[in-house]
């Protein structure tokens, strides 16, 4: 059976602060993670500044204030990444981050990153996919907040606009895989990779079907 590809997904959970960050590499070199995954911004870019915050943002995060006002507190800047990127070299781990505006993807073209993880949110970002499409580069298409129409444009756009048919589609499954929309939709994707001729291997945070990539989200202590 082939190898077991881990990215451990830090996300946001450096809070801002760039020694976190550190640690959140550390832990996922000793956690024995292929990957450690970031996200890229500058939240001026892709949040308005009328944009709430979710349930689970106001539950953790007590200051009232909006979801833009909040993320800029917790971003880090560009040279915090590249920092961040000489350090997973250090330590011998591969650094992923995920760009969240258009700023970000010309940024992180250069970071010669093995993958470029295109965020859900933006599947129907059209400008976006576009941008990381003629990166030519290989793909990890989020799909959690996609229905299936949606993922199968993303695919053609990208397809049509650069990207070799070697993509990887992630399918971010929340809950049990026995869900009846959850698993109707990984047996459309299926379909999906025979009639596009594509080769595609399918994701699942907690759940593993191709049994070669797993993606977890965590924070240092979970």
């Amino acid at each position: 059976m082939d190898k077991v590809i881990i990215i451990a997904e830090a996300c946001q959970n450096h809070n801002g602060q760039l020694k976190m960050a550190y640690k959140l590499v550390d832990v996922a070199k000793k956690c024995g993670a292929d990957f450690v995954k970031f996200q890229t911004s500058i939240p001026e870019l892709h949040i308005s500044k009328f944009a709430k915050k979710a349930n689970y943002q106001i539950k953790n995060w007590k200051i009232k204030e909006n979801q833009l006002k909040m993320l800029k507190k917790l971003s880090l800047t560009y040279n915090d990444f590249k920092k961040i990127k000489k350090y997973c070299k250090k330590k011998k781990i591969e650094f992923l981050s995920t760009p969240f505006d258009l700023k970000s993807i010309d940024f992180l073209k250069n970071f010669s990153m093995k993958y470029f993880k295109i965020p859900s949110g933006e599947i129907t970002n059209l400008p976006y996919l576009i941008k990381v499409a003629k990166l030519k580069k290989k793909v990890i298409l989020s799909t959690g907040m996609a229905n299936l129409m949606e993922i199968r444009e993303a695919l053609k756009i990208l397809i049509s606009h650069g990207t070799k048919k070697k993509i990887l589609l992630f399918y971010n499954v929340i809950q049990n895989t026995q869900h009846l929309y959850e698993m109707r939709i990984l047996e459309q994707c299926l379909l999906l990779k025979k009639n596009l001729k594509l080769t595609l291997d399918i994701l699942i945070i907690r759940k593993v079907l191709s049994r070669r990539w797993l993606q977890q989200h965590w924070v240092p202590g979970c």
